[in-house]
């Protein structure tokens, strides 16, 4: 196997190594590390239940081996992939920040299309206008503002529980941006003791303020 140093080709060489050198070389270990990075940026970007759905079919392998073909296509005729640069391809780590970068690129383009493709109705009296919907009921402003105040309250509660506990953080901080939306604690693929763990403080959080504030108990039902 063609071994490509981790060092910067000499300036003499200006050519650098190319895509299927490159990619020859790429290592087990390496290629592994792209397929999780593919997988975590697509659960990252998934973040409610219905981008899980529309990016269910994709796969961290396939969106790495894309961005290889990309490459390759790319070098030949920059019009039918993603062509890298001289100095992209000097080392086989500019090499895979670029792999990375198109990975990414791909997984953006995929959400931007998911969200393109949401059925826009018409408003009004289904009965008179076929294909309308009846416009949803306002929300009351009294309850948004409990809802925030309840919100603001429960994880300030929760992040002080957690503060020596460094590694729940994350699930914490993820449950609190789908709070609103898609309220379930951990994303897919989430590690089930430290979800476990999370859902545990969050009980005895509900149990401490319920007295005081009836309302939280609501979040019982996130914590199945």
């Amino acid at each position: 196997m063609l071994k490509i140093s981790s060092q910067v080709i000499g300036l003499g060489d200006n050519r650098g190594y190319s895509v299927v050198e490159l990619l020859s070389a790429l290592t087990e270990d390496q290629y592994r590390r792209l397929v999780g990075f593919a997988r975590f940026r697509l659960r990252a970007a998934a973040n409610s239940r219905w981008l899980q759905q529309c990016l269910g079919a994709a796969d961290g392998e396939d969106l790495v081996h894309q961005a290889f073909l990309k490459l390759q296509l790319g070098e030949e005729n920059p019009s039918l992939g993603r062509h890298l640069k001289a100095r992209n391809r000097v080392n086989m780590e500019a090499f895979l920040a670029c792999v990375k970068g198109v990975i990414s690129s791909d997984i953006f383009n995929l959400v931007t299309a998911a969200r393109q493709r949401h059925e826009h109705v018409s408003i009004g009296d289904p009965q008179q206008e076929p294909g309308a919907v009846e416009p949803a009921e306002l929300l009351d402003p009294q309850d948004l503002l409990s809802r925030r105040d309840l919100h603001r309250v429960f994880f300030g509660k929760l992040y002080q529980r957690i503060k020596h506990q460094p590694a729940l953080l994350a699930v914490v901080q993820d449950w609190e941006q789908r709070f609103f939306d898609d309220d379930r604690i951990g994303s897919v693929g989430a590690n089930r003791d430290l979800v476990y763990r999370v859902r545990r403080l969050a009980r005895e959080v509900i149990v401490d303020f319920g007295e005081h504030f009836p309302e939280i108990s609501q979040c019982q039902e996130m914590l199945p």
